[in-house]
């Protein structure tokens, strides 16, 4: 009996071995880390377009940009992602990849994030003033390599917040500025956000998530990242499931990180790292986040302004960003609702997204 007990256990744990090496190498032969060329109907790649990933110094820190478009000659717009941490090159590709025809689309993936990400980085530079310097000196880069005397800039989420800021502060390099998912008083936002998801736990009569909301305590202005990080990964689940968290559609986690998984974009390294680069910038940058107003902090512009936001956002919520919006002073701006859409717009409801985006850059 003891032999067969043994028998069985090693027979189990070779099956067990030989289904991770099967995950692993299916992984591993979806991890090139290459940006695929842009291809025709034919799968002929095509002529003018623009597909690779690149290193750059910014701050004295390597990083990584991923450029795509159908058109090389086409207007420059950097995209800041959100997070803190959280490359969308993956969800671009998935939700959006049409942008591409109408634009250079720059993926940045900010300094400890994603393919940046690097055990070397100073955890002293990850600070709101020096992503605000490394996101003007790529920017005047692109302008350079591009020979353009200004590029677009377009944030979403906590790129949204440093997107603005940046602009605000070197308005010369950018015609515009388009937010998505737009930060304004995010200390004020998680509460509005708090508030809204045990109201909807009360409307459900979910009677588990109202104990489990109730028993989180939302922390003050001073708490900690870590305090700040331990509420929201429980909050957070439930603004998801409730349909106001990264996409209205999306109330879990795993279809994201799927998408992830299948990206040519990361090598295998840099998708096992990817929640680890992703938590490294939130619990260093989060405090920047929940400390800055840009009520406070910003009155006007100098460049037109246009903020992109779903209805049903309370990961940022829209209340808050409608009334920063509607503060705001600037040479032209407009705020477009999205009625379908949570917190990526720009995923959510691409056609109308892209389409608005086309008429307002045309402009320029």
């Amino acid at each position: 009996m003891k032999r067969k007990m043994i028998s069985i256990f090693l027979h189990a744990a070779a099956l067990l071995f030989l289904a991770i090496l099967i995950v692993f190498l299916i992984l591993w032969a979806k991890s090139p880390g290459v940006s695929k060329p842009i291809t025709d109907s034919e799968g002929n790649p095509i002529k003018e377009s623009i597909s690779t990933i690149e290193t750059i110094r910014l701050g004295g820190q390597e990083q990584y940009i991923i450029i795509r478009g159908v058109d090389a000659s086409k207007p420059v717009m950097l995209f800041l992602h959100g997070g803190p941490g959280s490359p969308e090159v993956a969800f671009m590709n998935h939700y959006n990849r049409e942008i591409e025809n109408d634009y250079v689309m720059v993926y940045w993936e900010q300094r400890g994030a994603g393919k940046s990400w690097s055990k070397t980085i100073p955890t002293e530079s990850m600070n709101l003033a020096q992503m605000i310097s490394d996101t003007r000196e790529l920017s005047e880069y692109l302008a350079h390599r591009f020979d353009r005397e200004k590029i677009f800039l377009m944030g979403h989420s906590w790129g949204s917040l440093l997107g603005i800021l940046t602009a605000h502060k070197h308005p010369e390099l950018y015609h515009a500025y388009f937010g998505i998912g737009q930060v304004a008083d995010q200390l004020e936002g998680e509460r509005v956000s708090f508030e809204w998801a045990k109201a909807r736990a009360e409307e459900r009569n979910d009677s588990r998530a109202i104990r489990k909301l109730n028993a989180l305590k939302f922390p003050e202005k001073e708490s900690t990242a870590k305090e700040w990080i331990r509420f929201l990964m429980k909050e957070r689940q439930y603004v998801n499931r409730y349909g106001g968290g990264t996409i209205r559609e999306v109330t879990g986690m795993w279809p994201l990180v799927k998408i992830v998984l299948n990206s040519e974009i990361y090598t295998l390294r840099e998708k096992l790292n990817f929640m680890k680069s992703s938590m490294f910038s939130l619990e260093h940058l989060w405090l920047d986040v929940i400390h800055t107003n840009l009520f406070n902090a910003i009155d006007s512009m100098s460049i037109p302004v246009y903020i992109f936001h779903g209805i049903h956002d309370y990961t940022t919520p829209y209340p808050v960003a409608k009334d920063f919006y509607n503060q705001l002073a600037a040479p032209q701006k407009e705020f477009y609702s999205f009625g379908n859409s949570a917190h990526s717009p720009v995923m959510e409801e691409p056609e109308k997204f892209n389409s608005i985006l086309r008429s307002l850059t045309q402009k320029f």
